[in-house]
């Protein structure tokens, strides 16, 4: 059930009926106890704990046994896209979440903050189709960049200013670093970035969700500004509905970027009426596809 899979060192293949898990070493034998080879029952056993991670989904925090307090955030993946509509939580072939695992080993060795998965479970439904699961240490305390935005308005003008000011200088020096690192995050948005505050008021910035991620020896300068493009057109999208971030807050983010890589600098200025004509076209897309719903209700 995992065919092509090359196994970490830290971690270990372990098979249990329709049901073969990706288990790092250190967390083996007491996850095994708790029951994560039936990660479905184990959602379900743990529902009515209230303590939930807020951010991309709603995902069940549970505590991992003989941990000292640590807990473990469980992840029913899903499909993106259009294709979501037919199949949902259905992967055909392929090693989704074990692919995921090994990303995400391979970045924590780059030392990029990000959320550390801790075990992976594919369950074979029949031939090709399985459903997938992720198992993450916790971090406490934080949250993703919407949630945090959503709840930014019931602070002073001042203090807005000087927390988000020093976010995304946060956010783009974390950025810089990943890009540094030759990693290239497909799809960086809003909901990717968790944030934590620390007892310096400091943020401590985290990017997830490297599924689809390439990791490269370098990455050329189109690649990193195909990164902030993605990343910009998500705020983009927020503002539209609304969202606390201010054209200020976003050439801040560019600024400090582009101060740490004059190479995308220099490509992005080349091309910043394409670029800008590229994101119109996006928000004369969201603003046509929420007006139909609109139309329909009257």
């Amino acid at each position: 059930m995992a065919k092509g899979i090359a196994l970490p060192e830290i971690c270990s293949l372990v098979e249990d009926g329709n049901v073969t898990l990706l288990v790092k070493n250190e967390f083996k034998e007491k996850l095994l106890k708790q029951g994560i080879s039936h990660p479905t029952q184990l959602i379900a056993n743990t529902s009515h704990i209230p303590k939930h991670f807020k951010g991309r989904d709603s995902l069940p925090s549970i505590l991992i046994q003989e941990s000292n307090g640590k807990r473990m955030l469980v992840k029913h993946c899903m499909r993106g896209g259009w294709v979501r509509f037919l199949t949902k939580d259905i992967f055909w072939g392929g090693n989704r979440s074990f692919n995921e695992m090994i990303i995400n080993i391979k970045i924590l060795q780059k030392n990029i903050k990000t959320t550390e998965i801790i075990a992976a479970a594919k369950h074979k439904i029949i031939g090709p189709l399985y459903k997938a699961y992720l198992f993450s240490k916790e971090i406490p305390e934080c949250t993703d960049l919407i949630t945090y935005f959503n709840g930014v308005t019931q602070k002073s003008s001042e203090q807005r200013f000087k927390e988000k000011k020093y976010l995304f200088h946060s956010i783009a020096k974390a950025v810089v670093k990943m890009h540094g690192e030759g990693i290239y995050h497909s799809d960086l948005h809003l909901k990717n970035i968790l944030i934590r505050q620390r007892n310096d008021d400091s943020p401590e910035v985290y990017i997830i969700d490297f599924d689809k991620a390439d990791i490269k020896e370098k990455l050329r300068a189109r690649e990193k500004v195909k990164n902030l493009l993605r990343f910009n057109r998500s705020i983009e999208k927020y503002k539209l509905k609304g969202g606390a971030i201010t054209r200020a807050d976003q050439m801040r983010f560019f600024r400090e970027y582009f101060n740490k890589d004059k190479e995308v600098a220099d490509l992005f200025n080349k091309n910043r009426k394409r670029y800008i004509s590229l994101s119109r076209l996006h928000k004369l897309k969201w603003n046509f596809f929420n007006f139909i719903p609109t139309m329909l209700k009257k």
